[in-house]
């Protein structure tokens, strides 16, 4: 999962260019899109083993847009904030280690909860 992750970061990064007066998006907001991308993420890569119109249809893309407008953001502010974080490793991991912790935590809530 955090080989994905980590993929999905550097493409995502690599292909953008950044403002860099843009705001950063706060910790608490990031670790919620990290873990949504992540989920999205493996949606579509086990759905399009079945489905390979989704590959074709590029639906990982529009799933990743539904989550940023999900969370009224916009793509270059998140952009944006992965690219600062990449240059600050110590605030990087704290993100990471709250993706983490809210992973850990969506998992212990029974199914019936949800």
């Amino acid at each position: 999962m955090k080989n994905c992750l980590t993929i999905l970061l550097f493409s995502l990064v690599s292909c953008t260019t950044f403002d860099k007066e843009k705001q950063q998006l706060s910790t608490d907001k990031m670790k919620v899109i990290i873990w949504q991308l992540m989920q999205a993420d493996e949606y579509y890569t086990r759905a399009s083993l079945v489905d390979s119109t989704m590959i074709i249809n590029k639906k990982n893309i529009q799933l990743y847009q539904q989550i940023f407008d999900l969370n009224k953001v916009s793509s270059v502010q998140f952009y944006n904030t992965i690219d600062y974080l990449q240059k600050h490793p110590i605030q990087f991991k704290e993100v990471m280690d709250s993706v983490t912790a809210l992973s850990k935590r969506e998992k212990l809530v029974p199914k019936t909860l949800q």
